[in-house]
């Protein structure tokens, strides 16, 4: 574990690395103080549901964070029931949570919640052994997930569950030890994951499975400290892990923040969140906004309630910006975007990656539709009365 500690805490965090100044802005608490929620943003909003709370207990609670207000929601329990060490993500507009345990039992069900009538279903039950602390990730119509721990130990296997079909499949193991609580993410089609812990070690062995070849590939180990229990997203093509533990299964001095280029297999740090890291905490980013939240400090023995944000754009990450202020959402995209701007858009240039004019294509109230356009990572040069915003990344599923 790194030697020096970081004990100076404010509410405004910046620091200049790699030559941009980046900043994390504090907000209003999450409602509880809750470690291993499961998050995710969808349209508007995010959420964060199950967990365990600060009395060491499973929950089944669900809350909506509004970013407009800077506030909380109850919603209706989660109807498969209490659990920790629980998974879910996002994708094509909906939101999916499974596995976890309790003191008494491990799960292996999937659940679906559609924001439209605020309902979950539960899905097929994954064939494998019930789980706790897996990996799960999204891409090409499909959810993968593996690894993690049963009661007689860690895992290596992986699945794949067709969205269609509501039918798993399993898939060749990932190389590697065996391990629980790893970091994940899809990029650009591809799925990623590795870290984690297993037996007495902590790793920094990453691994990218190719879903076209069902076929996994070892990648470059991650350049930071091994690290588990973190958090982890993908936005505008690349993927994020964010705080955790250390090396030696505790705190770090800092909450490491990195991003991952999938192109050139190459990570780049990026401005840690203000004080120690964090075991367990959630993320979600809602238009080009990442929020922090929960967890555990290990360093002061509490639970923090504080919730940060990051300000993609502001920051400077990835391919540079103009000072006008745009969000693309959702982004990974189907191909319908809301441009979110006080400004008012009339006509979006569309690039492919190595920066070739595919199309221009209207604005309409701030809403711009590329659902003919293939798969893909483009890039959108947005023009109105204010003038011109380039170089936004959107990547379309």
């Amino acid at each position: 574990m790194k030697k020096t500690l970081l004990i100076t805490f404010s509410i405004l965090f910046s620091i200049a690395l790699n030559g941009q100044n980046q900043t994390w802005i504090g907000l209003n608490g999450i409602p509880i103080g809750i470690h291993h929620p499961v998050t995710f943003a969808i349209g508007d909003y995010g959420y964060s549901i199950t967990g365990v709370n600060s009395f060491n207990s499973a929950i089944d609670k669900a809350y909506r964070y509004n970013p407009v207000t800077d506030s909380w929601a109850t919603l209706s329990d989660f109807p498969g029931g209490s659990r920790g060490f629980a998974i879910g993500l996002a994708y094509q507009g909906k939101g999916y949570l499974g596995f976890g345990a309790t003191s008494s039992q491990y799960f292996d069900d999937l659940w679906v919640y559609d924001t439209a009538t605020m309902q979950w279903t539960q899905l097929a039950d994954c064939p494998g052994p019930a789980r706790r602390h897996p990996a799960l990730m999204a891409a090409n119509g499909k959810i993968y997930m593996g690894l993690g721990n049963d009661n007689t130990g860690d895992l290596k296997d992986f699945w794949e569950y067709d969205i269609a079909s509501d039918s798993w499949t399993q898939l060749p193991d990932i190389p590697g030890p065996a391990r629980h609580h790893p970091f994940m993410f899809a990029v650009n089609g591809e799925v990623y994951a590795g870290m984690g812990h297993g037996g007495n070690f902590i790793f920094g062995d990453w691994y990218r499975y190719d879903t076209l070849n069902n076929s996994w590939q070892s990648m470059s180990n991650f350049p930071g400290e091994n690290r588990v229990a973190g958090t982890q997203f993908d936005h505008m093509g690349h993927g994020y892990v964010l705080s955790g533990d250390g090396d030696n299964h505790s705190f770090m001095s800092t909450g490491e923040f990195w991003e991952y280029t999938d192109a050139t297999d190459t990570w780049t740090q990026l401005a840690p969140h203000p004080g120690p890291s964090r075991w367990a905490p959630g993320s979600f980013v809602i238009g080009d906004t990442l929020y922090f939240f929960g967890g555990y400090d290990r360093f002061n023995s509490f639970f923090p309630t504080t919730m940060f944000k990051y300000a993609f754009n502001s920051a400077g990450i990835g391919l540079k910006e103009s000072n006008l202020k745009v969000g693309l959402y959702p982004n990974p995209s189907q191909g319908i975007i809301k441009i979110q701007s006080p400004e008012e858009w009339s006509n979006a240039s569309v690039y492919g990656i190595e920066g070739k004019l595919i199309l221009n294509a209207p604005i309409e109230d701030n809403q711009l539709d590329l659902s003919a356009l293939p798969a893909g990572v483009y890039l959108l040069s947005l023009e109105g009365p204010a003038g011109t915003s380039t170089n936004h990344r959107l990547l379309i599923e």
